[in-house]
């Protein structure tokens, strides 16, 4: 067992077989993307056809009666259960912020603004395109994807993982720790869970790593290109992406506490300040109108919304946003369990499920609410069509343009907030991937300062190689959300071993 540790206690040691597998395999592919980039991305959409189309209605079904299992947690007995002994560490806006930055990242910042414009231009339920119905829809769909539905998943495998951390004392904060606690004396557990380790890292790797980079470092650059009147080019790219880098390498050396609660804290005051700046200066009337309307509107077709498959149709809307995004979600739910089980020692059951099913859910609606609207009051006015426009990134730049402050301020001030959301979000990923590649923790449950380091270099160099060689970012990402699919039936597994850890602690 190597160790890479802190002087005095108990010190973290490091698991090197799957480390260096897991690092293997991801370059392995990155070369071929590289390499043979359409045929590999070829490849890659057959496969991710044939399991959306296999496994699809599963997932649909799973988000939408995971809801009511979450419900059932909060305001059941199990509501009272603690997780850890002695206060919260965090206040409930740190909190509710930590959880936030993490689970949303740069990639919810950029969609609160423009994702209403891909359900205006091509609605669910057979909508005419660009109709009032289409615009009635579209801020509410948006609401429905990133809202309760999303949570879900973390909530249920967060629970499933503070349990048995906090109460069934499992010493290792690893899915497959959990996992092989619940099996018992399963013959086969350890290879089991060799290969949820492996399915874990790489999730996270591709997911966080090359989704949120892919999604936010354009945003940045956009941003510079509006401020200075340059071209968004590989250079510039390139310059983002390390100083992204930099910035959730300091973090996770520091620590949780002195890192990511600070940044989180202040990426979120940074991001309300902005809104506040859109809903006073922007369209005000048409934001509450709008807000309060599609909120109404996500509710009253919650379960259309959730078991929409569209069999008559055949439009791919379903594949295409809602299965897209629920299986994303999937690839991010180890990250999540592991990252909300740190932060949530001293807190209920019912504390963790209400405040990141709805705490989580309300502020993204909020600021989807407000950006969202902007966006779509721009829209129908004429002022700016952003549906329309050949570059969503330089789009969103010039949407802010027709805001006072709009050319400098508000694209700096958007950076820096795409910037904190996204070095957050790797931070936690980072976290969570060296705890998922360690044989035990520290006495504080910290994975090694050095080793969790060393994957913040890994997730900066993936997306780093493919901008360099012009590859393309969609086959590793869709290869990512394959991989995730998976955790559908790890979470499965996991709650029916939550609910008989229940059963035989009553006894």
């Amino acid at each position: 067992m190597e160790r890479l540790g802190n002087k005095g206690g108990r010190k973290a040691s490091i698991d090197k077989p799957i480390s260096i597998v897991c690092v293997a395999l991801i370059f392995a592919f990155v070369i071929m993307v590289i390499a043979k980039p359409d045929e590999t991305l070829n490849v890659v959409s057959v496969i991710f056809d044939y399991a959306t189309a296999i496994f699809g209605m599963p997932i649909l079904w799973f988000v939408f009666i995971g809801l009511f299992i979450c419900l059932y947690l909060a305001f059941s007995k199990y509501g009272n259960i603690k997780l850890g002994e002695g206060d919260p560490e965090y206040s409930m806006f740190s909190y509710i912020a930590m959880m936030m930055c993490a689970a949303l990242a740069a990639t919810a910042v950029y969609y609160s603004f423009v994702e209403w414009s891909f359900y205006l231009s091509e609605p669910a339920f057979s909508i005419e395109p660009y109709s009032q119905e289409a615009a009635e829809y579209s801020l509410a769909y948006a609401f429905f994807h990133w809202g309760f539905a999303v949570q879900v998943i973390f909530v249920l495998i967060a629970i499933c993982m503070a349990y048995g951390f906090y109460v069934k004392k499992v010493p290792h904060l690893r899915v497959s720790a959990v996992c092989e606690s619940m099996m018992g004396d399963f013959k086969y557990k350890k290879v089991l869970g060799r290969i949820i380790d492996a399915l874990t890292i790489l999730s996270v790797i591709g997911g966080v790593g090359v989704v949120s980079m892919g999604v936010g470092v354009p945003i940045i650059s956009a941003a510079i290109s509006k401020i200075f009147g340059v071209e968004a080019n590989f250079t510039v790219n390139l310059i983002v992406l390390l100083i992204v880098a930099v910035v959730f390498s300091i973090t996770s050396f520091v620590g949780v506490n002195k890192g990511m609660k600070r940044l989180s804290d202040m990426t979120m005051y940074l991001a309300i300040i902005i809104m506040a700046f859109i809903f006073i200066f922007g369209p005000t009337k048409f934001i509450v109108k709008n807000f309060t309307y599609s909120c109404g509107k996500m509710l009253s077709n919650y379960v259309d919304m959730s078991l929409f498959t569209d069999p008559i149709g055949n439009s791919g809307f379903p594949e295409i946003n809602t299965i897209f995004l629920f299986t994303l979600a999937f690839n991010y739910a180890a990250l999540m369990g592991i990252f909300i089980t740190k932060i949530s020692k001293g807190r209920t059951i019912r504390q963790v499920v209400l405040s990141c099913l709805g705490g989580i859910s309300v502020g993204t609606w909020i600021m989807f609410g407000i950006n969202g609207s902007f966006g779509l009051n721009a829209e129908l006015t004429g002022q700016f069509e952003l549906s329309k426009a050949e570059n969503m990134q330089a789009g969103l730049m010039d949407l802010l343009g027709t805001l006072p402050l709009g050319q400098v301020v508000l694209p700096l001030a958007f950076a820096l907030v795409t910037l904190g959301f996204l070095a957050t979000s790797l931070d936690s990923a980072s976290f969570a991937i060296a705890t998922s590649a360690s044989k035990s923790l520290d006495e504080n449950g910290n994975p090694n300062t050095k080793f969790r380091l060393i994957w913040c270099v890994v997730l900066a160099l993936i997306p780093m190689a493919l901008m360099f060689t012009g590859a393309p970012f969609s086959a590793i990402k869709t290869l990512c959300i394959i991989l995730s699919i998976p955790f559908l039936f790890v979470i499965i597994g996991m709650l029916v071993g939550l609910f008989r850890w229940f059963k035989d602690d009553v006894k």
